[in-house]
């Protein structure tokens, strides 16, 4: 029956939980996972040289009345399990060695979608990595074939990317770094729902896993996994960003970084990645489509000018500077157009009330 097979099959993720790879070759191994269960401690041990502790863990009874249980429990909460092997299974992820044995998915999204984005970064994210997020995914959902974005739930970024997803009309996936019983971070428990209505949450994690330091690590391998690029929107020098887009570079996935200021630290990963040429430069949507070969809708419009006829000199040079080296102190800008500081207020000013420039605290950006 298909719920003896997902018993075992969660029996068996639980004890290589952390060892998928360990567990994947075993089964291999057997064909099925039903004959591993009843090969009993000899024609385990024949397979598994080294593995007392795994063996003995698998031919525990408690462990597969804890399987039962669990597949009783998601099929109580509309959970599908998704064994490997499974149709339903990313089949990107089925790649990678190291992918879970069982995935819980709670939601209609199609992980299998012929085209899917990662998007991920920095919990501190600026008003700059937000907004070039939502520009991003915005443009992206022009795309004749939408994809679907795979983010981690967390604050900052991976909020800003389902958020934009969501109002973008495109399907989002949120990762959890837990059990599906537990929504993490609590500030997500409204976004997690609108997002069961247009797309899923995932996790490896069985119930009455908290997340933890190392399950936000076993977390950012899906990411990577599920997708055919990572886009890094913000990351400091350090942080889960990075990690996500180091296994999708091992993964051959394609990796985008948002470029940002040199003197702002919560840039400093994007940069460092751009710099070493591990990461793609996405000034804008076309760069990721252009490389991944996504074709644009022909009536899309081309890219955005904020010069407008009839606009002074002045006011014209202050708009290239920005688009040059957003963002810009008024001070900044003074001295750089050689423009006496008053009049340079006033021209920021006019551009902000018109909708052509943003201010975030003393510093100003381009609309975009």
């Amino acid at each position: 029956m298909e719920s003896d097979r997902l018993s075992y099959m969660c029996a068996l993720s639980r004890v290589f939980a952390y060892k998928c790879s360990v567990g994947r070759r075993l089964l291999d191994s057997f064909g099925d996972v039903r004959s591993l269960f009843e090969a009993g401690r000899d024609g385990l041990s024949a397979r598994l040289s080294g593995g007392r502790e795994y063996i003995d863990r698998l031919l525990d009874p408690q462990l597969l009345d804890w399987a039962q249980r669990e597949v009783e429990w998601a099929a109580g909460y509309g959970i599908a399990l998704l064994p490997l092997g499974d149709p339903r299974y990313p089949r990107r992820l089925a790649e990678c060695g190291d992918a879970p044995l069982v995935l819980y998915c709670k939601g209609d999204a199609d992980l299998n979608a012929s085209r899917v984005l990662a998007v991920v970064g920095t919990r501190k994210a600026s008003w700059y990595g937000r907004e070039g997020c939502r520009r991003i995914l915005e443009r992206l959902s022009d795309l004749e074939i939408k994809p679907l974005i795979v983010s981690g739930m967390a604050l900052g970024i991976d909020g800003a990317a389902h958020e934009t997803a969501l109002s973008s009309g495109l399907q989002t996936v949120g990762v959890l770094p837990c059990g599906l019983d537990e929504i993490y971070p609590r500030q997500h428990r409204e976004l997690a729902c609108r997002i069961l209505g247009e797309g899923a949450l995932v996790t490896d994690f069985p119930r009455r896993t908290s997340p933890v330091a190392f399950t936000f690590l076993r977390r950012n391998r899906i990411i990577a996994g599920m997708s055919d690029a990572v886009l890094l929107a913000e990351s400091y020098r350090k942080g889960g960003g990075l990690i996500t887009a180091s296994l999708a570079e091992s993964y051959n996935r394609e990796v985008f970084a948002l470029p940002g200021r040199l003197t702002d630290a919560s840039f400093e990963g994007c940069n460092h990645l751009i710099a070493r040429r591990d990461a793609i430069l996405a000034e804008d949507a076309e760069a990721i489509a252009l490389a991944m070969g996504w074709e644009m809708r022909k009536s899309i419009r081309g890219r955005r000018t904020l010069l407008q006829p009839g606009d002074p000199p002045k006011k014209r040079e202050l708009l290239r500077l920005l688009e040059s080296s957003s963002p810009l102190s008024a001070e900044d800008a003074a001295r750089l157009t050689g423009l006496e500081a008053g009049e340079v207020t006033v021209l920021l000013l006019e551009l902000e009330m018109e909708g052509r420039a943003v201010a975030d605290g003393n510093k100003f950006f381009l609309s975009l």
